[in-house]
């Protein structure tokens, strides 16, 4: 559950009018798109317990291999270089179609200068425009997305390519019924021809819905990038 969830729950309910009572967030999705697609239940996020499969609809993330987090800090007087890398790897299935063998790496780099009290950093990554997130997914022995993610202020933004198209990724920070914004990226909206196909909800247990007017090999390739935005922490590196 994205940090910023947490802290919002006790505003929500405020805003809800209803004191002492905080009512379950819940993603605005784009315009139209609820009249397009169905959200499919997501089971293996939260809570997510090692190396256990993630589910949606008629999709499944197996031979799941989660590595730890991997920190290291090159001291420089009071600053100092922060690294912090994570890889995970998993098999995405669907009835009929081909798997999808998917490989991914979060990294981030940060100038910070400080203690623990009073500490400020600087997202060397961003700076020098690498992703914090990629990703590579192949099918019957080929290619058949490269994905790349990058932080942009609180923003994460992001494009997939592939022999079938090139898609657009973008971070969701609003939330219904209210005016209130999520500062981490509450879900992802994956757009294709500047048209949303995709949507991402991260919060609560999370959801996936598609376009069904997508065809099936285009939908579990789709279905194997959903699952690695819902791997992945929106608030990695970020302080």
């Amino acid at each position: 559950m994205p940090r910023a969830h947490l802290l919002l729950l006790p505003l929500l309910a405020l805003a809800a009018g209803v004191p002492g009572h905080a009512r379950e967030a819940r993603l605005r999705l784009p315009e139209g798109f609820d009249a397009r697609a169905a959200p499919q239940a997501v089971s293996g996020l939260s809570p997510r317990r090692h190396g256990e499969p993630v589910r949606f609809g008629p999709y499944s993330a197996l031979e799941m291999r989660e590595g730890g987090r991997v920190g290291r800090d090159i001291p420089l007087g009071r600053s100092a270089l922060r690294s912090l890398d994570q890889g995970w790897a998993y098999t995405e299935i669907a009835l009929g179609q081909p798997p999808v063998q998917t490989q991914c790496r979060a990294r981030s780099r940060a100038y910070v200068r400080g203690d623990a009290g009073a500490e400020f950093s600087v997202d060397l990554a961003a700076l020098q425009g690498s992703p914090v997130l990629a990703c590579g997914f192949r099918a019957d022995g080929e290619h058949v997305l490269l994905f790349q993610l990058h932080r942009r202020g609180d923003r994460l933004d992001g494009d997939a390519d592939g022999p079938g198209g090139a898609y657009r990724i973008r971070s969701l920070h609003g939330l219904e019924g209210t005016p209130l914004r999520s500062g981490d990226p509450a879900g992802y909206e994956i757009l294709k021809q500047e048209r949303p196909v995709a949507v991402v909800d991260r919060l609560n247990a999370g959801s996936v819905a598609m376009d069904p007017a997508l065809d099936a090999e285009e939908q579990v390739r789709l279905a194997a990038l959903a699952t690695a935005l819902l791997l992945f922490d929106p608030a990695f590196g970020d302080g």
